[in-house]
C-alpha cells in the first residue's frame, strides 16, 4: 500500500481501510502486530473477525472507565451470537447505554472478516489464499451479522416511528427469522437447520 494510504496511529503508520480507522477512533494501537501473530498460529479469519471485535468492545469500556470482570467474550457473543435471545441482546444493549457505550455505534464500528481478509491482503501483504474457498462456519457468520443489522435496522426503524403522531410502541424486540427453499426439490429450513445439514438432498445418491 502506498504512503499516501496510511495514517499516523500513535506514532506508527496505519491504514485508512476500516480496521484502520478504527483501530485509531479506540486507540488500539497494536492490532497489526496481533493480526499478524494470530493469524500466523493458524487463527481463521473469522477468529480474526472475533479478535478485531472484542478489542474494539474491550477499547470502548475502557474509554468509558468500565470494569469488566474477566473478559468481553461473553458480552461480545451475547451481542453477536444468533441463538442469543432478544431479550437477553435488548438487557446487555441497555447495559452497553448506562456505562456509556452508544450499542449502536459500537456494532456499527465491528468488522466482517470479509473486511479482516482485505486488510491482511491490501494492507498488510498477507496471504489469506488458503481461505478463498467460503467456509461453512464463515458462512453461518456472515449470515448472523447480516442478520444482526438487519434486526438492529428494524428496531431503530420501529422507535424512530413511535416519535411519529399516531403510532405508539413500547420497548421493541425485533427477530429475524431465515429460510432457505429449494426450487428444485421444494426442501425449506431454517437457514441453521440447511447450513448443519450439508444443504437440501438435491445432491444426494438418491438424486
Amino acid at each position: 500500500m502506498t504512503d499516501g494510504n496510511r495514517m499516523a496511529v500513535s506514532g506508527e503508520a496505519s491504514c485508512a481501510c476500516k480496521i484502520g480507522r478504527t483501530a485509531e477512533t479506540y486507540g488500539i494501537d497494536d492490532i497489526d502486530r496481533l493480526l499478524r501473530d494470530r493469524r500466523a498460529e493458524g487463527a481463521s479469519l473469522r477468529r480474526l473477525e472475533t479478535v478485531v471485535n472484542e478489542a474494539v468492545l474491550r477499547a470502548a469500556l475502557e474509554e468509558t472507565g468500565t470494569h469488566v470482570p474477566g473478559d468481553v467474550t461473553d458480552i461480545y457473543r451475547t451481542l453477536t451470537d444468533g441463538e442469543t435471545s432478544a431479550g437477553v441482546r435488548t438487557e446487555t444493549r441497555a447495559w452497553l447505554s448506562r456505562v456509556g457505550v452508544d450499542p449502536d455505534d459500537l456494532e456499527g464500528d465491528f468488522v466482517s472478516y470479509q473486511t479482516v481478509r482485505t486488510h491482511l491482503r491490501e494492507c498488510l501483504d498477507v496471504d489469506t489464499t488458503r481461505e478463498s474457498t467460503l467456509s461453512v462456519d464463515d458462512a453461518v457468520g456472515t449470515i448472523e451479522w447480516a442478520r444482526s443489522r438487519s434486526e438492529g435496522i428494524v428496531r431503530r426503524t420501529v422507535e424512530r416511528l413511535d416519535e411519529t403522531d399516531g403510532f405508539h410502541t413500547g420497548t421493541v424486540d425485533v427477530t429475524h427469522v431465515v429460510r432457505v427453499s429449494c426450487g428444485d426439490c421444494g426442501a425449506s429450513y431454517p437457514v441453521e437447520r440447511f447450513l448443519d445439514r450439508g444443504g437440501c438432498d438435491c445432491g444426494g445418491a438418491d438424486q
